[in-house]
């Protein structure tokens, strides 16, 4: 599964202004495989999860690569994180749109 953090009362899956993807942490991509509190531990208090399938995900023509996460991070969290980012030929717009039906 891989997580998405979000916050309360905004969406989960908005693309900002120069964002070329969306953060997430593989909650597979490490042994023991990362919890729901372990996230939310490097996060603020009010932080929510949202999960997605990589299936999911997919299905919307989105793809996730694997890219090791910011050094304010824990080593795992660095080490379980991916991007979201648009499929082949995907325009900006499309992008947002299929981001807006992984809400």
């Amino acid at each position: 599964m891989f997580i998405r953090v979000a916050e309360p009362g905004r969406p989960s899956f908005q693309l900002r202004k120069n964002e070329e993807g969306l953060s997430v942490f593989d909650s597979d991509a490490v042994d023991p495989p990362l919890s729901g509190d372990e996230i939310l531990d490097a996060f603020r208090a009010d932080s929510l999860l949202v999960s997605r399938s990589r299936q999911g995900v997919e299905a919307k023509g989105l793809t996730i690569v694997k890219i090791e996460g910011s050094a304010v991070l824990p080593a795992r969290l660095r080490e379980a994180h991916a991007e979201i980012r648009r499929g082949l030929n995907m325009t900006r717009a499309q992008f947002k749109k299929a981001l807006q039906e992984l809400e």
